[in-house]
């Protein structure tokens, strides 16, 4: 049988300009989109109402313009109505073939038309998108570590433009943020985002242990996602997309919309993650220093990406001194323990270049028996936390 063309490849290559870093069509596996079952998604009308003209007229309005204005055929996207007081939307994304989105009761009744077509176009991102393909999550849907949640950080920002492109007012787009983060309606909240976004900043605080927390969620802040919506409707990819002429060069606006983010949550999840490596590596060299009799600095150069600094490498040599010899290796493994319980969770990525790059630096040392069981572990540890079971190391 001749191959048939995948029906969305059209529709991404027009909206090609709407992907943020690493959250791009690129990413996407081939023919991943074919419908393994095109009635999946019918058990829905059977609990909810069905987004149609002749039943909830202004929302079908909203769905049909931003399908329009993406490109996307509405027969093969399917929306309902769910009875819920709470601002939300959602799409379904195990259903292959089909767009199913979502859109609850107290959205409906707080936001304009326009306003919903911006968040139908930024839940149709998710099936022009899907995030499956692009970062690792845990079983209940959450990003698995702190790197892959700045993935989806980015992914967002992505979903954020395909909602501009669907109701091509910024101002719109803008106003449909601050009713998402407050959950109020038009009579209890104006659209005057310079404000909020003024204040929001206030949060962001120097001590980056603050946001250990925070590091893992897969949005970014909402002013973030603003102001990333404001440079992207300047861009001149953007306003080509909505017939207009002009406008700044796509990789000026991506720097400008990437240099916000390290404003916010991204560099102090960078400075968690350097952290963890960097104790982790003095550690290392500390432990040569015992079971070699020596540490020798320059094994512990990786390439660019870290060195050894002699102070910290005395400090970590000090600490494991000052435990009794006969605890001491019960201490060395429960802080290797530690190490990778903290790196599935931060930077499984980073660690694995790390060891890869640090292990033939190592040859003809003691320590890299050592450090070859550390990295086993932490491969092991990483399936079963990817897997989600808890991760209990033994290193």
């Amino acid at each position: 049988m001749p191959r048939v063309a995948n029906p969305l490849t059209k529709v991404r290559n027009r909206l090609e300009a709407c992907c943020f870093g690493q959250a791009n069509f690129k990413n996407l596996p081939k023919d991943k989109d074919k419908p393994s079952d095109p009635d999946e998604h019918l058990n829905f009308y059977r609990s909810h109402v069905p987004i149609q003209r002749e039943i909830v007229p202004r929302v079908d309005e909203a769905l049909d313009l931003a399908c329009e204005r993406l490109g996307l055929d509405r027969t093969m996207v399917h929306g309902f109505i769910i009875k819920d007081p709470a601002v939300a939307a959602w799409c379904v994304s195990n259903i292959r073939g089909n767009a199913v989105v979502q859109i609850s009761s107290g959205m409906v009744e707080r936001f304009t038309t326009l306003e919903m077509a911006f968040v139908f176009g930024h839940e149709l991102g998710h099936f022009l998108l899907p995030t499956r393909w692009l970062c690792n999550r845990l079983p209940n849907g959450t990003p698995a570590s702190m790197e892959d949640a700045a993935v989806y950080r980015q992914i967002e920002i992505s979903m954020d433009r395909f909602g501009l492109v669907a109701c091509q007012d910024v101002k719109v787009a803008a106003s449909a943020c601050l009713k998402l983060e407050s959950g109020l309606g038009a009579e209890n909240v104006t659209d005057d985002v310079a404000s909020f976004c003024q204040l929001a900043r206030q949060g962001f605080v120097e001590d980056f242990t603050e946001y250990v927390a925070e590091a893992g969620m897969a949005h970014p802040s909402m002013f973030t996602r603003i102001q990333a919506l404001q440079n992207f409707a300047e861009s001149e990819e953007y306003l080509g997309l909505i017939g207009q002429k002009g406008g700044r060069p796509h990789a000026e606006v991506d720097a400008a919309v990437a240099g916000q983010l390290q404003e916010t949550i991204e560099r102090f999840v960078l400075r968690l993650m350097g952290q963890l490596l960097m104790e982790t590596h003095h550690h290392f060299a500390a432990m040569q220093a015992l079971v070699d009799g020596q540490c020798e600095v320059q094994r512990f150069v990786v390439g660019e990406m870290i060195s050894a600094d002699v102070d910290l490498v005395k400090s970590a040599l000090s600490d494991i001194s000052q435990v009794p010899e006969a605890s001491r290796e019960n201490y060395i493994k429960q802080r290797l323990a530690f190490f990778i319980r903290q790196a599935v969770v931060r930077c499984p990525n980073q660690m694995e270049i790390y060891l890869t790059k640090l292990l033939p630096n190592l040859e003809g040392t003691k320590l890299k028996a050592h450090v070859e069981g550390f990295s086993e572990d932490f491969r092991s540890a990483l399936v079963k936390h990817r897997s989600g079971e808890a991760v209990i190391s033994n290193a």
